[in-house]
């Protein structure tokens, strides 16, 4: 090929690029669900993050370059100035009104998922929207003119067995009995947020991945992912039904905290069941030594517990953000939240501690012919998780 067109093609691909980066079109569809209860509407929109990051004129003169962008997202979270200006922008284009009545919406949470691939990263963000009770049998009046800068923009409106795809301009109306409050919708919704606090938050994945590491039986993990259960349910209902708790920034630094501490401690705890080279069995004490004090796994479950209750006020937060419903809904809602948080810890710990038993038993075969023992590998990985805890740490105490 002709070193003009080669050229050529490598011009075009630096445009198509660009272009990507620019955001010029759409990468999803932003999905809007709505959650009606009693005296409000709760709006959790989910997409992209370019959409929320590049609106011209509200959030995209502060990330024109790497250090504006530094101050408005910090890991998962947004800095005020930009969660106000989103929600400027959305009370503005996605317009809802029931009756005479406009309903304003007010931001409950707005994070991010990050990702290497920005075309991958997703947001998600929650609004609540206040029903005067003169208009909560009136239709729900949507005007949608979301992202109209974009020439393929489209966000989905659910709720209930309604469902509809909008494009910027449209506008719809949605019956009322779309939009009467659901037990049991609620508490299919709650349990699954409840699963997805755990499976998207990586903070709380690798604290209890850290905790299987050392494990040694069933037995022992059972009862650590008691104690870790027990605790964080205390402090998930008593915030919940109060109110009351810490701020989530200190929160979220005794999280990393907790995270960091378990791995360091994994550095020096001895497992009761490390074989050596030469036997491929455990090591048997000294005749006449005294042993003296060892870390080993059966202090975990106080550790766990411990640590649960911190854990607890971040899943009290996230369900807060969501918007808990009102009167007995509550109390479903709550336990279905936090049984949604168990069945993740289930799963997770049913996937991993059995690879982890197989991946330590082909370790230990291995150590018989020279290769690496299990309790180096055990303190590599607890190394890595020192230090994934010790960047959140660092980002969560000088995040602002």
């Amino acid at each position: 090929m002709p070193m003009k067109k080669i050229v050529s093609l490598l011009f075009l691909l630096a445009l198509w690029v660009g272009a990507v980066q620019a955001h010029p079109f759409q990468v999803e569809p932003v999905v809007i669900e709505l959650r009606p209860q009693a005296s409000f509407i709760n709006a959790i929109f989910r997409g992209n993050v370019q959409d929320i990051e590049q609106i011209p004129g509200f959030t995209q003169p502060m990330l024109d370059n790497s250090t504006m962008q530094s101050k408005a997202r910090l890991g998962d979270k947004y800095n005020d100035e930009f969660q106000r200006s989103v929600t400027d922008y959305i009370n503005e284009r996605f317009m809802l009104s029931r009756g005479s009545e406009k309903l304003v919406g007010k931001l409950e949470e707005l994070r991010n998922e990050p990702g290497a691939d920005i075309t991958k990263a997703r947001f998600t963000l929650v609004l609540r929207y206040e029903q005067p009770e003169s208009v909560r049998d009136q239709p729900l009046q949507v005007v949608n003119t979301l992202f109209d800068y974009l020439p393929n923009a489209q966000v989905v409106v659910t709720v209930g067995s309604f469902s509809r795809t909008m494009k910027p301009g449209d506008d719809v109306s949605i019956d009322p009995n779309n939009l009467a409050a659901n037990l049991l919708s609620n508490i299919w919704s709650f349990l699954v947020l409840g699963a997805e606090h755990i499976f998207t938050g990586p903070d709380h994945v690798l604290f209890i991945l850290a905790l299987l590491m050392v494990s040694t039986s069933l037995p022992n993990l059972i009862k650590t992912l008691t104690g870790f259960t027990i605790a964080h349910s205390i402090t998930l209902v008593w915030v919940t039904l109060s109110g009351q708790g810490p701020p989530m920034k200190i929160v979220d630094i005794l999280v990393a905290i907790s995270i960091i501490y378990v791995g360091a401690e994994n550095l020096f705890m001895k497992t009761e069941d490390t074989p050596t080279p030469e036997t491929g069995k455990a090591e048997a004490a000294t005749p006449g030594k005294k042993p003296g004090f060892t870390l080993t796994p059966k202090h975990r479950f106080w550790v766990a517990s411990t640590f649960g209750l911190i854990h607890g006020f971040a899943f009290a937060q996230n369900l807060r953000d969501a918007g808990l419903p009102e009167g007995a809904a509550l109390v479903w809602s709550l336990f279905s939240f936090n049984l949604g948080v168990e069945v993740a810890q289930v799963m997770l710990a049913a996937v991993a501690f059995p690879l982890l038993m197989l991946w330590k038993k082909d370790v230990i075969r291995r150590q018989k012919y020279g290769g690496m023992k299990w309790d180096t590998v055990v303190k590599v990985a607890s190394l890595g998780v020192v230090i994934a805890g010790g960047y959140w740490l660092t980002q969560r105490l000088f995040g602002g």
